[in-house]
């Protein structure tokens, strides 16, 4: 069985599960609700959960089996998180937002149906076949249907004002140049999605690819027809009607002239709530931002509903139509409540999360101590989860000190790096020097793992016959080696010092690279001048995050931080041949061996997932490895998450900690009076 095969075959088998738990809805006996809904039931104000549910629930499984020993929970009580963010909550963001499929375990090969049932590819991941939910239902009670697909399509990716340019995402082999993907009603329950180049990773991006989430692809059209020029005579009876309608939400966002270019779109952007927006009061309460206007809030697909918000709280209440079950019947979520509470800074979020005002919380490494002295005093367990991204990780610029057609730069610092760095020995040197054993102990507090693609192993013996091998020599005796060509060495590693672990880390690093006679040094600058100093191709090294293989779709191995003048090169679509002649002087460049690389990871995309995991990001990491421009010495970076201790179904082991969902977390200790 080929590997396409057996994707398909997944997901038949997932979906004749959720068919068998779908198949009692007909009766309403088979599934189970909150009580604060059956009393609503029992007072005529909502419909039978049976009939709320679509005719086949999605039976939760968000995580992979190895990840979390699912338990079937209890309903009741208030998920309490906190942000220091205005308007925004990460926690609450990532673990209600839902997409169209969904990635178990957030990292994985293995994606399966979420909002959509399910789905099908051509062999060739050309044309993709979605199966809605029949009977799934918006936040308001009204149908999802196909007019909904066919109205995002149509008046709202295709239309240029709302969006000018089409995303990356939507377009063949997820390719900024790519064909915008086609759309095709098949009847009202089916559609396709088909590109003219292979793309298999768009079924990644209908799932987790940089949390897009399902509305990219689905609005609702009942709501949003009546602010959309297209649909003036169906919803107003006219175009002068529809100005007019539009005219007082146009003066409360500031326009006075409803008809000037762009307005409309003004209007319509802000009542649409985008899954960014879920934790943002001005978009989730519709009816509040344009208070007499509208009656109804916008309606959503995910699990809670915000109700009202002030300057400390934001709070949600459970979706009565949300779409999910367990594996007895029990519609989802557990929790009836989300707050968010706001915190001055993380110290006061700290102090919140020992005192048990937060029952859930990420916490910071440099707490790690502290939370463990109180857990067992305080009620809460303190959980290590393995991170999305990997720090601290060592970037060496192949561009810098280097000009735009290749040559070197007149200063010495310029000519020193670049007599070093295109060397593998000196690469390898740096490589050796460090103890990545000492980083993961100290840096991640023992809860990473070494890097077997590198040899980080504080071999400062091999390390040293490296650079005596290609002329690196303290010539001066101040016990620093100079370069081949006997420059002066001595280069900054740039960190950001809004990270404890990045300045920890930089210590470490120096202390091994001196001990080989490298004159390195640790820049702690603050994150703007970062920023503007890496785009300017200005630092040697630096210390960041990759996200690398931990969270293999973000397609991210520095690019941009390493290989400045070469990724403007690509940017400038040097990979397609898409470079002016008369431009192609403004740009570097790259090695052979660098154009494969982007266009390894260009593969990722191209083709289906479980061939991108299991054999394109293996050749893509061993490439990495093996170049050293970019060192990881550690994986498997852990978080800390706390929660009270009655809280059930933390995954273990999870990338994003317990961000892949929050419907299936449980309060067993919690009764209803």
């Amino acid at each position: 069985m080929n590997q396409l095969s057996r994707v398909l075959a997944l997901v038949l088998a997932l979906g004749i599960l959720t068919l068998a738990v779908g198949a009692g809805a007909e009766g309403a006996e088979t599934y189970a609700e909150s009580p604060i809904l059956a009393s609503q039931v029992e007072a005529g104000e909502l419909p039978p959960v049976a009939e709320r549910l679509p005719l086949e629930p999605k039976l939760v499984h968000e995580v992979l089996d190895s990840d979390l020993d699912y338990e079937i929970g209890n309903y009741g009580g208030t998920l309490v998180t906190g942000t220091t963010a205005v308007n925004w909550n990460s926690d609450v963001f990532v673990g209600s937002n839902e997409a169209l499929l969904s990635m178990s375990s957030t990292n994985s090969d293995e994606i399966i149906g979420n909002i959509l049932k399910g789905y099908e590819a051509n062999e060739d991941n050309t044309v993709f076949t979605f199966y809605l939910r029949q009977g799934l239902k918006w936040s308001d009670g009204q149908p999802v249907t196909m007019e909904d697909f066919e109205f995002t399509y149509n008046s709202f990716i295709m239309n240029q004002e709302l969006t000018p340019v089409i995303s990356a995402n939507m377009r063949a082999g997820g390719k900024a140049d790519g064909t915008p993907m086609a759309f095709e009603r098949i009847d009202d329950w089916t559609f396709q999605v088909s590109f003219d180049q292979p793309y298999g990773g768009f079924l990644v991006f209908c799932s987790i690819k940089g949390w897009c989430g399902y509305t990219e692809m689905l609005k609702p059209a009942h709501y949003l027809k009546q602010f959309h020029p297209d649909y003036a005579e169906e919803c107003h009876g006219s175009r002068e009607a529809y100005y007019e309608f539009l005219k007082p939400f146009a003066a409360e966002l500031g326009y006075d002239n409803v008809e000037e270019k762009g307005v409309w779109t003004y209007v319509f952007n802000q009542v649409d709530m985008t899954n960014w927006e879920l934790t943002n009061p001005t978009a989730a309460l519709t009816s509040v931002t344009f208070e007499g206007l509208i009656d109804t809030d916008f309606p959503v697909l995910y699990p809670w509903i915000m109700t009202d918000a002030s300057t400390t709280t934001t709070n949600w209440v459970r979706n009565p139509y949300y779409f999910k079950v367990d594996a007895d019947g029990q519609q989802l979520p557990y929790f009836d409540y989300v707050q968010s509470k706001y915190e001055e800074n993380n110290e006061v979020k700290l102090m919140d999360v020992i005192s048990g005002n937060i029952n859930i919380a990420e916490a910071f490494f440099t707490d790690y101590s502290l939370l463990l002295e109180n857990e067992e005093k305080s009620g809460y367990t303190v959980y290590t989860r393995r991170f999305h991204n990997t720090v601290p990780v060592i970037f060496m610029n192949a561009t810098y000190g280097l000009n735009a057609d290749g040559t070197v730069a007149e200063d010495d610092a310029s000519k020193a790096w670049q007599d070093v760095v295109g060397d593998i020995r000196f690469r390898e040197a740096i490589t050796r020097a460090i103890d990545a054993d000492e980083i993961n102990d100290v840096v991640c507090l023992d809860l990473a793992r070494k890097n077997e693609l590198y040899d980080c192993s504080y071999d400062i013996e091999g390390a040293n016959a490296l650079l005596d091998e290609m002329g690196m020599k303290d010539i001066d005796g101040d016990g620093y080696r100079e370069t081949p060509n006997g420059y002066p060495f001595s280069v900054q590693i740039w960190n950001n010092g809004s990270y404890q672990d990045y300045i920890t880390a930089g210590e470490l690093y120096v202390e091994y690279w001196r001990e080989i006679g490298l004159n390195i040094s640790v820049y702690t600058t603050e994150s703007s001048l970062y920023d503007a100093a890496k785009d300017a191709n200005e630092i040697p090294m630096y210390i960041a995050l990759c996200h690398g293989s931990e969270l293999w779709h973000y397609l991210d191995w520095g690019f941009g931080t390493w290989d400045v003048l070469w990724n403007a090169w690509v940017n400038a679509g040097g990979l397609s041949g898409d470079i002016p002649e008369a431009e192609a002087g403004n740009y570097l460049e790259p090695s052979e061996e660098y154009k494969q690389l982007r266009l390894r990871v260009q593969d990722l995309m191209a083709t289906d997932p479980v061939t991108a995991v299991n054999e394109v990001l293996p050749e893509i990491a061993q490439q990495v490895a093996q170049e050293k421009y970019v060192i990881i010495p550690i994986l498997g970076q852990s978080s800390i998450v706390v929660a009270d201790s009655d809280i059930h179904n933390i995954p273990e082991g999870l990338a994003f900690t317990f961000w892949c969902s929050l419907e299936f977390l449980f309060d067993s200790s919690f009764t209803y009076d």
